[in-house]
């Protein structure tokens, strides 16, 4: 198996086992390694170039949570208004010219919730697709799924918290 397969292969497991406790990880992680490489860039003594490299990280990540926020919003808000424009049409004969900009405010409102609730099995499904890919079997629809499905039941099994009979 050559470098690239075998990279794949573990990174779909990564995702297939614990991809949505990640999520936050790899969202930040642009904006730390890009803050850190910006620090090491500036013209100042080494003590000095390590506080702003790490001050500049901590802005990074802080910018690239935000954006990931913004994009989750802004996907639901397109999502519930082009739905509520395609649908809307079927049930009344004169929708309102406003529902789909009352559609894009619920959904910008609820999207992030089912984001959330959504996370555990899009990872696992990811991680399945990325392994099947990297083996060769990506025609093996039974397999992927099954790997979604063991995924998404381990990842839940690891969220759950632990009662209190287990201390």
């Amino acid at each position: 198996m050559d470098p690239v397969s075998l990279a794949m292969v573990v990174l779909g497991v990564g995702l297939v086992l614990v991809g949505a406790r990640l999520h936050g990880l790899a969202v930040i992680s642009p904006g730390l390694a890009a803050g850190a490489a910006a620090g090491l860039y500036l013209p100042l003594e080494p003590t000095m170039r390590l506080v702003a490299g790490v001050l500049i990280a901590g802005v990074g990540a802080v910018v690239c949570r935000m954006l990931e926020q913004a994009a989750v919003r802004s996907f639901g808000a397109m999502l519930a208004a082009g739905l509520t424009a395609l649908v809307l049409p079927l049930i009344t004969p004169e929708p309102p010219v406003w529902a789909p900009a009352v559609g894009a405010a619920v959904g910008m409102l609820l999207f992030p919730s089912a984001f959330r609730m959504l996370l555990i099995p899009l990872t696992a499904t990811a991680g399945s697709l990325l392994v099947a890919f990297a083996l060769g079997q990506q025609e093996q629809v039974l397999i992927i799924g099954a790997g979604a499905v063991v995924g998404t039941l381990v990842q839940l099994g690891l969220r759950r918290e632990p009662s209190e009979d287990e201390d």
